[in-house]
């Protein structure tokens, strides 16, 4: 059994911040079964920046996992599992990110664009019911899932907003590795986004017969060479809307550099190019684009000390907001 966990505080100062900080509670629980069989389970805290009485329990993972090793290597995940598809769901916890912000295109819906159908993100940091096997090998990987939730809308258990209803969703993707450091990989998933009972019709308040459908690719790059690690993704949603078909793009480039044994460097900028509502409307309205870069400072072994200089423009700003970000991380495995 092992039992690990993250806490972080963060603090943001400049145009359009919060006077108390964020604080969030990452803990992970796993149990070997025995014979390759692991149990495991990601309880989520946070208390919000925004409301001081606003606290909220998640659970992110929840799930079986088996693994076997051999000449192709295979592993097996059933329960409410990481959504596979995203490669920045991986800076999701406060230890691994290497900015004070997490990816923002992943946690803030788009603006709408189907008066019909319900928010919808262009990837969205997501931990839905499924299954999914991945084979790998020194120099390449593969991996098959079939999903309960689309990979556009967000699914939590105990989450304060209704989960997206149930519909299967596959989700496939691969990678290489043509040298140690350097991993290209792709992903794909097809299936409703939206089910005809989550569909109305904003004239008559009716429920919408039909379904919506969506086609995500992404694409997805990882390089560490020396004490330098850059990644990369791009991901394009082919979206069913009430009128025809509409597309959005989402993208991320991030650089992390070690200094010294306690001193590091890291960056991140990323943006979002979402369907416009009404044709014609002006490009700020449907944009998010920020850009960050850090400097952090490792107190022990444990305690990680962050800060930064943010830009950021939200969707619906014509300008960008400057701000400063300061956290605190404190990740342990207490066995």
């Amino acid at each position: 059994m092992s039992l690990d966990s993250a806490v972080s505080i963060s603090q943001y100062l400049g145009e359009d911040t919060e006077e108390r900080p964020d604080i969030i509670i990452d803990v992970t629980l796993s149990t070997r079964l025995g014979r390759g069989w692991v149990a495991y389970v990601r309880p989520w805290f946070r208390k919000a920046s925004d409301d001081p009485y606003e606290q909220v329990w998640e659970v992110y993972q929840a799930a079986l996992q088996h693994e076997r090793s051999g000449r192709i290597s295979t592993r097996i995940d059933l329960g409410y599992i990481l959504q596979p598809i995203g490669l920045g769901l991986m800076d999701m916890r406060a230890d691994t990110n290497p900015t004070v912000l997490p990816h923002m295109s992943y946690l803030i819906p788009m603006p709408a664009f189907d008066r019909t159908a319900p928010p919808s993100k262009p990837i969205a940091s997501s931990y839905p019911p499924g299954g999914q096997f991945t084979a790998s090998t020194p120099k390449w990987d593969a991996r098959v899932a079939l999903l309960a939730s689309p990979p556009n809308r967000t699914f939590v258990l105990n989450s304060p907003s209704a989960n997206p209803l149930a519909r299967p969703v596959v989700v496939l993707g691969g990678g290489i590795t043509p040298r140690t450091g350097l991993r290209l990989g792709f992903g794909l998933s097809t299936g409703d986004y939206a089910s005809h009972g989550e569909l109305i019709s904003p004239s008559s308040g009716l429920r919408v017969p039909e379904s919506r459908h969506l086609r995500m690719m992404a694409f997805e790059g990882e390089w560490a060479f020396g004490y330098t690690k850059v990644s990369g993704e791009l991901t394009h949603d082919t979206i069913e809307t009430a009128t025809g078909t509409e597309h959005a793009e989402q993208w991320f480039i991030q650089g992390m550099h070690t200094l010294t044994p306690r001193w590091f460097a890291a960056g991140r900028w990323e943006g979002v190019n979402t369907p416009p509502l009404t044709p014609g409307a002006p490009a700020f309205l449907r944009t998010l684009r920020i850009s960050e870069a850090t400097v952090g400072y490792r107190l022990s072994r444990g305690l990680t000390m962050r800060g930064s200089f943010i830009s950021r423009k939200l969707y619906f700003g014509p300008e960008y907001d400057r701000q400063a970000g300061i956290s605190l991380v404190w990740a342990r495995r207490w066995w």
